[in-house]
């Protein structure tokens, strides 16, 4: 590694600034440049912008031309009558009723496995 004194690093340093300096380009012409630049792109853009723009306004009007017509070929009675809230049901209030409700019931607190079994013996013994 070189022993180089800070005022060595000061000098050389400043001469690069200096070199910069010399070679930086002026302000106004960066501003110029990059304006002329969003000038040209913006109006590149701009056709291409009122095709995109063309198109959306004719899918949505199709759209809603389409959406009228499918609701004037259903025109439907719509019902009059408002359903009274004690008739209410849940929609899922069918899936409560099952056929096999009987056999997923809890058994009674007090009773035995036996409890069936022994009373179908006893009969069946008797006769």
């Amino acid at each position: 590694m070189n022993d180089t004194s800070d005022d060595e690093l000061r000098t050389h340093f400043a001469a690069l600034r200096s070199q910069d300096r010399g070679h930086e380009p002026q302000f106004r012409q960066l501003w110029n440049r990059a304006e002329l630049g969003a000038r040209h792109s913006a109006s590149a853009f701009a056709p291409q912008l009122q095709w995109i723009a063309a198109a959306s306004v004719i899918v949505f009007t199709t759209a809603v031309v389409a959406s009228k017509a499918r609701d004037t070929r259903n025109d439907q009675p719509i019902a009059t009558t408002t359903p009274s809230i004690s008739g209410w049901q849940s929609p899922t209030a069918g899936l409560l009723q099952t056929p096999s409700r009987d056999l997923l019931a809890p058994p009674p607190l007090l009773s035995s496995v036996f409890d069936g079994v022994t009373q179908a013996a006893l009969q069946s013994k008797a006769d």
